[in-house]
């Protein structure tokens, strides 16, 4: 019989927030696929190591020539269901294949570091994905969290939405969640720095 693939959600960054069954799984997988970033973790155990960057067919193959005879684990950053590599490995591969364990996202980090309800949240990613619908959906909801990148900053965020006429939000920037380096700030939409989130961050937008 085939092993499963499991697909492992291990949290923002820092390993405080890996759940016991995530570390249970990675310590029984034979061979761990993720990016450069979560694999450091982990380059001291002897397990094989696959990483991914804009190789989504290569890691594809991969995991297909493997999986059958060895454990393997794929690491997800966050949760692999939040905008992760879930609905990649849903694409290439049978449910019945696939066994998910899920993680904190640095959305639900967000909002707990600012004592915010996100239940009556929507959801946005600007990562690698086009921006265009941010405004109207910034517009209509008092409430939107966006994983943003290097390209679609806080003030590119910030900036399209004041040259789109929306004023009266607040603008809170979450940056390197869970480090040792993690920063807040909170900012109106005409005056976010050019300068922060620059690496990627979580963005909430709420009526004041």
């Amino acid at each position: 019989m085939a092993n499963l693939i499991q697909v492992i959600g291990i949290g923002p960054g820092h390993p405080d927030y890996i759940t016991p069954e995530a570390s249970r799984l990675i310590n029984e997988a034979d061979i761990l696929v993720g990016g450069e970033r979560l694999l450091e973790l982990y380059k001291d155990t002897g397990k094989e190591l696959f990483p991914v960057k804009n190789n989504l067919r290569e890691m594809t193959g991969y995991i297909r020539d493997r999986y059958r005879h060895s454990s393997i684990a794929v690491l997800a950053s966050g949760d692999p269901a939040f905008y992760g590599i879930l609905e990649h490995l849903k694409r290439n591969f049978e449910l019945s294949e696939l066994r998910v364990s899920p993680g904190i996202s640095s959305a639900q980090l967000a909002c707990a570091r600012l004592g915010l309800s996100w239940h009556d949240a929507v959801f946005y990613s600007v990562h690698g994905r086009e921006s265009g619908g941010l405004p109207e959906l910034v517009r209509t909801h008092s409430k939107v969290i966006i994983l943003t990148d290097p390209a679609r900053t806080p003030g590119v965020i910030a900036g399209m939405l004041s040259e789109n006429g929306i004023r009266g939000k607040k603008i809170y920037v979450c940056e390197n969640l869970s480090y040792t380096d993690e920063h807040i700030g909170a900012y109106d939409i005409e005056n976010v720095p050019g300068d922060v989130g620059n690496s990627g961050c979580v963005v909430v937008i709420c009526d004041e």
